[in-house]
């Protein structure tokens, strides 16, 4: 998956918009689900921070509302994101922990969403 990115300057507010390969084999909102991904990897989503808006996401991906619905569903089965009513949907803490060989992995946990209760207030 390849996305190029380039600023778009309109009169509401300046957006990167991410252009996908469409002869790419995989469906467009696995595409934009791995590179939401990749933005978390990265910390450019930071933990416990909200997603931005499905409706945001569309116009930065140029994509139809509901593959930016689909690709925030995908992030969700993956535990990437929680989605809370009426709050929004938030960015999952991903704590890591050393293997054997000293590289770190993400441990995955059931607690982890716990820093977002402050958000359900």
């Amino acid at each position: 998956m390849s996305a190029e990115a380039h600023q778009d300057v309109s009169e509401h507010s300046p957006l990167v918009i991410y252009h996908f390969d469409r002869d790419v084999a995989d469906y467009l909102y696995v595409q934009v689900a791995e590179h939401l991904a990749g933005r978390i990897a990265a910390g450019e989503l930071a933990a416990n921070t909200p997603l931005p808006a499905e409706v945001r996401l569309a116009r930065e991906y140029g994509v139809s509302l509901g593959t930016a619905r689909r690709a925030t569903e995908l992030l969700r089965e993956r535990g990437l994101v929680v989605t809370l009513r009426c709050k929004g949907t938030f960015v999952v803490a991903r704590p890591e922990i050393e293997t054997s060989g000293g590289a770190a992995r993400e441990e995955p946990q059931a607690d982890r969403v716990a820093p977002l209760q402050e958000f359900d207030k």
